[in-house]
């Protein structure tokens, strides 16, 4: 029975962020931690046949998701809410270490295009609620969702971010969150 892996998680800090929420001395746990959630959540070879991971690109979470996933067999589905040069410029770039403008593209090469889905959306805040909400759909017509968040349990710095797509999922839907001070 085909089944979701849906992912959705912080952006590892920028520099000078007032209040860390994803440093990237966390990176190593989060990724330990993601791949353990996976691996729950498709413990064997048949029912990871039937599973796809939905997640957008962002540094971070969403990077390591899509790592974790595909190291273990997985494919998976990445979702930009507007062009890829923007995005990889508002939610890829500028975080210290981590290569994440490297590892976003190739994922992104690697990625089969039917797997790929840019909305073409104006580069603003409600841009992200939208992909939310298209990431969301997309799992459930695959299969049953699993959603897989790192997230601190609080409020995003505005919307479309982790909080809202948490907050989307019904109580049918299974979930596995965890917060990056916990790693």
């Amino acid at each position: 029975m085909p089944f979701s892996l849906l992912f959705t998680g912080h952006m590892i800090d920028m520099p000078g962020r007032p209040e860390p929420r994803f440093p990237p001395s966390l990176e190593e746990g989060a990724r330990a931690r993601i791949g353990a959630a996976v691996d729950r959540s498709a413990p064997d070879l048949p029912e990871r046949s039937a599973a796809l991971g939905f997640a957008s690109g962002a540094r971070g979470g969403d990077i390591l998701f899509h790592e974790e996933c595909r190291r273990r067999g997985i494919g998976t589905v990445m979702v930009l809410p507007f062009d890829t040069a923007e995005f990889v410029r508002r939610s890829v770039e500028g975080a210290l270490g981590g290569e994440w403008p490297r590892r976003f593209w190739d994922l992104w090469i690697a990625t089969p295009a039917q797997h790929r889905r840019v909305l073409g959306l104006a580069p603003t805040d409600e841009a992200y609620t939208l992909c939310n909400t298209e990431l969301l759909e997309m799992a459930r017509r695959h299969g049953r969702v699993h959603l897989i968040a790192l997230w601190d349990g609080k409020g995003g710095d505005g919307p479309g971010g982790t909080a809202d797509l948490v907050s989307r999922l019904s109580a049918e839907d299974k979930s596995d969150i965890f917060a990056p001070n916990d790693l």
